[in-house]
């Protein structure tokens, strides 16, 4: 099998929903809890030797431990003029009593000033003030209210902290409203570097860090601890949930029934809807993917010529995720209509919208953004007809062979949902399905073009099988092959990085302290973003080589929650072992019709980030037939 994780027992029997284990459960003891934890050398110290040893991306983007990014942040980290490190229990503005009572002196004299204005906007006559000393005297009330709030916000966190035996955690910049943070990650977002950012903000700050997103006086946590993740996705799975912010995000394209848009029952009930796409009868049967992937084998050239793969391997995924959805093919790859490559590139437009409105939160959803609705509501149009097209095919062809075919569609009908239950399940179908497989096999081929003794193994092992088509068995025991997948889902996860946010009190096992290995308090509202890409890149967990593409890593290699390419917990990837099969088979098929994978292309590799990463200038590539 391609992921060995420990079975996920809340599923229905007869379906493997792999869910990684990590060592055994966090301990919350009151005793363990108060424990002092040892004190260790500063920051800038740890950054100075971690850097000896890391050397360059061989992705082609920046290391994100560079001495001379690090060198950057210097100031950041070094914490005291003395070189003494960062702890959080003196550090924070609100944990230093003298600076918070200067903060809140400087607040209530704001407070009164706005009071004042705001007395003569209300009981002079109109005209005395201008509109400029009145629209200050409001923003001034509002941002009083704002911080008064905040203060308040943080008095009744450190009182619970302390009750429950926490230790502080370390806040970005020690900045209480995060305008830094958001700045920074802006930039970074349209520099195309923001998963390097994070990367260096995890090493200065620590494995886990807090910071605020105004106008939000809820606390974002940011970490990449296995431990925390493991807790967050599986030990205390019912104290998360998906963040509002990211389902309002998410709402205009997939609807309100969508895997991606609910929780609690409703999430339930359409992650019910969905499993039956996935058992193993359905996921073995390598027909629907295998005559997609034979006409993708057709269209690259045989001349060396370049092209771009992943531009072809998203031609693919969409031919055979709507054959497989909709029992009718987008033909991308053959004589697409024009309404079909159209629904393409707008459903990849409306994602890019997604995923800037996921981000940045309530700044880009109180704004209009005519062009996002105009794809949306395209993207509904043209999966509506679809539905009301199968239903006319099923009603005048009930017997028919091609009913006897497996199509999820089909299955939504005969269940009787209503067509915005279908619509929505689709979508998220067409979400998952589509983009992660275009992302890894882009990566992974990208990675092939640059390892041309990985290319003669896999080939080697493919020969060695003796088969032209292969079984489902036969595939997943292609050892090789499949440790190249896993290699190219732990350097480039589908879902780089995600969310959860905590619907009560709750507690994460590490991130607190001055060493960063006591619990944290994790108040009620808190949203916690953890980064899959910076985990699985760690020197820690991964060597001295964790940047390096190395498949033979997993020849001993054991993991747990630090390795997450689909999610971890009761929500684990519904279809992992589906874009597992198909990602193998692709390379079966293209490495047993071409010996030789070149590289075309000058400029560095740069990943861009959406919902999934792609790569900024594609894959430009030409191919030597065997």
């Amino acid at each position: 099998m391609i992921g060995v994780h420990q079975k996920y027992t809340g599923d229905q029997p007869g379906l493997e929903y792999k869910s990684p284990t990590y060592g055994a459960p966090p301990a919350f003891e009151l005793a363990q809890l108060k424990m002092d934890p040892p004190r260790t050398p500063p920051v800038s110290s740890r950054l100075a030797r971690g850097t000896e040893s890391r050397g360059r991306a061989t992705d082609g983007a920046p290391a994100m431990h560079s001495s001379s990014r690090c060198q950057q942040f210097h100031w950041i980290a070094q914490g005291r003029e003395d070189g003494s490190p960062i702890d959080p229990t003196t550090s924070s503005p609100w944990v230093n009593r003298a600076a918070t009572r200067i903060y809140v002196f400087a607040i209530t004299i704001i407070t009164v000033s706005a009071l004042a204005l705001m007395v003569d906007v209300f009981y002079k006559e109109t005209g005395v003030l201008s509109v400029r000393q009145k629209t200050i005297g409001v923003v001034l009330v509002l941002f009083a209210v704002y911080t008064q709030t905040l203060l308040r916000a943080e008095h009744v966190y450190h009182t619970k902290m302390t009750q429950s035996g926490c230790k502080p955690i370390n806040t970005y910049r020690n900045n209480p409203l995060g305008i830094p943070f958001l700045l920074e990650s802006g930039k970074a977002l349209k520099a195309n570097r923001f998963l390097q950012l994070r990367a260096e903000q995890l090493q200065i700050w620590g494995r886990t860090f807090q910071t605020r997103l105004f106008p939000e006086t809820a606390m974002t946590i940011i970490t990449d601890d296995p431990d925390n993740l493991k807790t967050i996705l599986s030990t205390r799975f019912e104290d998360w949930i998906i963040p509002e912010q990211r389902i309002k995000g998410f709402l205009p394209v997939l609807g309100s029934h969508s895997i991606f848009t609910t929780n609690g029952p409703e999430w339930q009930h359409s992650r019910a809807m969905l499993r039956p796409a996935f058992v193993r009868d359905q996921i073995s049967d390598l027909e629907c993917f295998d005559k997609h992937i034979k006409k993708l084998t057709k269209r690259i050239p045989r001349d060396g010529t370049r092209f771009d793969l992943q531009a072809m391997f998203a031609m693919l995924t969409i031919d055979s995720i709507s054959d497989f959805m909709f029992g009718r093919s987008t033909d991308v790859l053959g004589t697409a209509a024009e309404r079909d490559v159209k629904f393409g590139t707008w459903f990849d437009a409306s994602i890019v919208k997604i995923a800037w409105r996921a981000r940045l939160g309530w700044v880009t959803q109180v704004l209009p953004d005519s062009e996002f609705n105009k794809y949306a509501q395209f993207v509904h149009r043209y999966v509506d007809e679809l539905v009301e097209a199968r239903k006319g095919y099923l009603s005048t062809n009930p017997n028919t062979s091609e009913g006897r075919r497996y199509v999820f569609l089909d299955e939504l009908l005969r269940a009787g949902e209503p067509d915005e239950v279908i619509r929505s399940q689709l979508l998220s179908i067409f979400l998952a399905g589509r983009d992660t497989t275009t992302s890894v096999l882009t990566y992974m081929f990208l990675k092939l073009s640059q390892r041309p003794e990985v290319v003669g193994r896999i080939r080697n092992e493919i020969r060695d099988l003796g088969v032209v088509d292969p079984t489902w068995e036969q595939l997943k025991n292609l050892k090789y092959l499949n440790w190249v997948v896993k290699e190219s889902l732990r350097l480039n996860p589908p879902v780089p990085s995600n969310a959860r946010e905590a619907i009560r009190d709750t507690i994460l096992p590490r991130g607190g302290g001055s060493d960063g290995k006591s619990p944290i308090f994790i108040p009620k509202g808190s949203v916690c973003r953890y980064g899959v890409w910076t985990m699985q890149r760690r020197h820690d967990l991964y060597g001295d080589d964790a940047h390096d593409f190395r498949p033979e890593r997993w020849e001993s290699l054991k993991v747990g929650f630090e390795y997450l390419p689909f999610n971890g917990g009761p929500r684990i990837c519904i279809g992992q072992q589906f874009a597992l099969t198909q990602m193998a088979m692709v390379a079966f098929r293209l490495l047993q019709a071409f010996k030789y994978i070149e590289r075309k292309d000058e400029r560095p590799p740069v990943l861009k980030v959406a919902i999934n990463s792609s790569l900024l200038h594609g894959c430009w590539v030409s191919m030597t037939p065997a």
